[in-house]
């Protein structure tokens, strides 16, 4: 049956038609920012005593709090540095067009980069113990070049990853209350930018501590009251959860895609030298991993009910139907039983989500010059004093940035309002290339070369497929973003959902999962040829000096 009754005209947003008032909203979101602010604050005296127990220096502490954090203040750390505001979109997402198979890919892929990590680390801080993160070890076994390249990609993602966050507390602002994006966007950049700059990482630290249990505790009320209230048939249920093969694409897409993200997040990294030794950084990594994976779930499972409620609500005329699926969560703000605390709670768990984030970027960027700012020998103060400027120098941009993108709205959903969430895609490409080749200089057979060759075969992959697929070298290098920039009438192909896009297209499941192979094959293929160059230089050079001291050819083999 079609509902063909037209909507009537009701309030909108500002006025009687917003999910909470204005007073609400903003008193919210300052008083949250504030207490995030004291506590920052209150953390520097207490690093300080910290850093003075284990000897640490003051810059030092400042960029890495090195050695000094136990298990549980590492996995509150992990928690509130990986539960961002994707959270509010993605699981939800993966839920509408992938069913179960999305439901159960993403906490699986947010588990796998902290599970990885917690074992190799060992060797990382054992090979480089005054390191930082992972562009300071890459300097030092594969050398500048392949550092300033890493260093680059893992600085784009990490900007990517601030802006959208931002820019979705401008989303938020303009959703609940009315106000334009800039009363969102402005005060949680430059309340998390003050307290960062006070107290650097040891104040990002003790905020995480207070976001993760508040984001748990309003995730958990959340998820109870929207479980309560969906209504739906199951024949409803049925429909939406039932495998399908797009579902098993999406689930090897985030996987691999998700993972290739986790591993190369510098916040990460620096939460494993800031742990007190190996023992508390696997605790830490594997409970805070377990407790995002755990709120990823709720999410997605959200999605799923939120899903099957639509289709009932659909087919009976109520309500709205979800046309966005990355928008399938915010249908719990439509639900006729939904109450105001319950909108409120969702506005600050979006508050929290993004501070906690932002936070965790802001001095995760700082730490590519750490190791530098040691090798510089510069005076406490001025090391500081330099760290401080990065969060400036890297916080407005993304600032600005995220307030064009809030703006940039248009009813074909073509804009950077909709679209920024697609460049964490291309950064999802870049960051799956260098799994093999940096992962694999944990051992001696990799060389230089070997890393470099595998890492640019990667990008090559990728575009080779792009240009084979479409039929321009141009449109070859859009496919690096796999948003088929540039290119007309493509269309799905298959039980793919999407004709583009990095998870739910059908080259999106194959991209990531054969990506990993081609930079395996190149890597070790120039990393063994180089060797043996190396070797038959080492006997060449041998036998010709063994020739020079007048030796036969016999007693050079005997000598070999």
């Amino acid at each position: 049956m079609a509902c063909n009754t037209p909507v009537p005209d009701g309030p909108v947003c500002p006025g009687e038609g917003c999910y909470i008032s204005e007073a609400e909203g903003q008193g919210s979101m300052f008083g949250l920012l504030v207490a995030f602010t004291l506590a920052g604050a209150l953390a520097v005296p207490l690093m300080k005593r910290m850093a003075e127990r284990i000897g640490a220096g003051g810059s030092d502490f400042w960029y890495t709090a090195r050695n000094s954090q136990s298990w549980w203040s590492v996995a509150l750390s992990i928690c509130a540095t990986s539960a961002g505001a994707w959270l509010l979109y993605t699981p939800g997402e993966a839920a509408y067009n992938a069913g179960w198979w999305g439901v159960l890919g993403y906490p699986v892929a947010m588990f796998l980069g902290p599970l990885v990590m917690c074992v190799l680390a060992g060797k990382f801080r054992e090979q480089m113990p005054n390191s930082a993160n992972v562009t300071d070890w890459v300097g030092q076994r594969f050398g500048r070049v392949a550092q300033a390249y890493v260093t680059v990609v893992l600085l784009y993602y990490m900007f990517i990853y601030l802006v959208s966050q931002l820019k979705t507390m401008g989303d938020m602002t303009a959703k609940f209350y009315g106000k334009a994006p800039e009363w969102g966007i402005v005060p949680v950049a430059l309340f998390t930018m003050s307290y960062t700059m006070i107290g650097g990482l040891p104040a990002s630290l003790m905020t995480d501590w207070i976001q993760a249990v508040a984001i748990l505790i309003f995730v958990i009320i959340i998820g109870i009251t929207l479980f309560t209230e969906v209504s739906f048939t199951s024949r409803d249920w049925q429909e939406v959860s039932h495998g399908k093969d797009a579902g098993w694409d999406a689930f090897a897409s985030l996987c691999f895609s998700v993972f290739g993200a986790e591993v190369f997040n510098l916040a990460f990294w620096q939460r494993i030298y800031a742990a007190r030794d190996e023992k508390q950084l696997r605790i830490g990594f594997l409970v805070g991993a377990g407790l995002v994976s755990f709120i990823t779930f709720i999410f997605g499972l959200s999605g799923l009910l939120l899903k099957a409620n639509d289709l009932r609500q659909t087919r009976e005329c109520e309500g709205t139907a979800i046309t966005v699926p990355a928008f399938t969560f915010f249908e719990v703000l439509d639900m006729p039983d939904t109450s105001g605390f319950t909108r409120l709670l969702v506005f600050l768990l979006a508050v929290c989500t993004i501070a906690s984030c932002a936070d965790s970027f802001q001095t995760a960027i700082t730490s590519v010059i750490s190791t530098e700012v040691q090798r510089w020998q510069l005076s406490t103060t001025k090391a500081t004093m330099l760290g401080q400027a990065l969060v400036v120098i890297v916080n407005v941009p993304a600032m600005l940035f995220a307030i064009h993108a809030a703006n940039d709205v248009n009813e074909s959903y073509t804009g950077l309002a909709v679209k920024l969430t697609d460049l964490f895609g291309m950064a999802d490409v870049f960051t799956i290339t260098l799994v093999v080749p940096v992962f694999a200089g944990l051992w001696d057979f990799v060389t230089t070369n070997g890393c470099l060759a595998g890492m640019f075969s990667g990008v090559l992959y990728v575009v080779i497929w792009g240009w084979v697929e479409f039929g321009t070298f141009v449109a070859g290098f859009s496919n690096l973003t796999l948003m088929c920039f540039g290119v007309e009438d493509v269309a799905p192909q298959g039980y793919s959902p999407y004709a583009c896009g990095p998870w739910y297209s059908w080259r999106g499941a194959m991209l990531f999962t054969t990506i990993p192979l081609v930079t395996f094959a190149v890597t070790y293929t120039v990393s063994w040829m180089e060797r043996v160059y190396t070797t038959a230089t080492k006997i060449y050079e041998k036998i010709e000096s063994k020739e020079l001291e007048g030796k036969q050819p016999g007693e050079v083999a005997v000598a070999l």
